[in-house]
């Protein structure tokens, strides 16, 4: 059976791939492509229009970038996707829309900008006049993963109103629904072992 991209990197290259060692990796669309700003998450464009939706990364862990993800978008309005574009160096397949989609960066691992966002890849649309949602969903095969600069296998999320300005879904002519990222802790995340150390 066929394996993804993102699983052949994780499990061929690393010495052994421990998941999730990023758990706060975050997916976005946004519009306009300014990173600078905050991200458009809805656009209503007129019949027979087309707009693009960029595949944005951020909440970056210490391991800063990225090799690779898998995802699906799961799209509600009338309309067709035209062009689907990998933004990284790296190979891409499957239809982001049919079977899911897995992006890679190739040999050089991506890093965000100083916004502390990578825009990975780009989806053009044409709108046909129906309002409805792109969500980002969870490759069929291989998950909601992702892989960092050490070839760590992370799982991302999607950004949700309570830890974000905005959705991390999209909207077309309606606001997309919510994502599910959970807010930020400001407890910082250690294991059992770490703190028993403490008192040693």
């Amino acid at each position: 059976m066929k394996r993804l991209l993102v699983v052949l990197m994780v499990t061929a290259l690393a010495a052994p791939a421990f998941a999730g060692q990023n758990p706060d990796l975050a997916m976005f669309l946004d519009l306009d492509n300014d990173t600078a700003n905050v991200p458009v998450n809805e656009v209503c464009p007129a019949v027979n229009e087309t707009f693009v939706a960029y595949v944005c990364f951020d909440s970056f862990g210490p391991n800063g970038g990225l090799l690779g993800a898998a995802f699906l978008f799961q799209r509600t309005f009338a309309g067709f996707k035209l062009l689907q574009l990998n933004l990284m160096p790296g190979l891409d397949f499957g239809d982001v829309e049919v079977d899911g989609w897995a992006i890679t960066a190739g040999a050089d691992c991506q890093y965000p900008d100083e916004n502390g966002v990578l825009v990975a890849a780009s989806v053009q649309y044409l709108y046909l006049g129906a309002p409805g949602t792109i969500t980002i969903a969870p490759h069929p095969i291989d998950g909601n993963s992702a892989a960092d600069c050490n070839n760590e296998l992370d799982f991302w999320c999607v950004h949700s109103i309570d830890g974000n300005v905005v959705s991390g879904h999209f909207g077309v002519c309606m606001t997309p629904p919510d994502g599910n990222c959970a807010p930020i802790s400001p407890v910082e995340d250690a294991t059992w072992g770490g703190i028993k150390s403490l008192y040693r």
